[in-house]
């Protein structure tokens, strides 16, 4: 061997400021299945297209065991007609979202190493 001795001397952690609770989530949802289920009323009914369930805050608690989520982006996220974040591009010589991240959690490491 060559006589180096690895040693993970700092860790870095990058945590979205944001987070969105069950409750947020499922009165969203909720509103997007109701909506979906009236649209395609006709379809459902003659077996096409199975109905969008319903759900509650207490169902995703026992199922996952999550109270809420953190999230990089919330815009969009609980707009029933959308359901995914709006995450705006950047430009190709910007730095992109990932690596951005990444260098919030190598500083902390980083400074967490000394």
């Amino acid at each position: 061997m060559s006589g180096i001795n690895p040693v993970i001397s700092g860790v870095g952690l990058w945590t979205p400021e944001h987070a969105i609770s069950n409750e947020e989530l499922v009165e969203s949802y909720n509103a997007f299945a109701e909506k979906f289920n009236a649209e395609h009323a006709d379809a459902i009914a003659a077996g096409v297209l199975e109905a969008k369930p319903t759900s509650s805050a207490e169902f995703i608690e026992k199922a996952s065991g999550i109270k809420s989520r953190f999230v990089y982006i919330k815009d969009g996220i609980l707009d029933p007609d959308r359901m995914t974040p709006s995450i705006p591009l950047r430009a190709e010589d910007e730095l992109s979202d990932q690596a951005e991240i990444s260098l919030t959690a190598a500083r902390k490491a980083m400074a967490a190493a000394n």
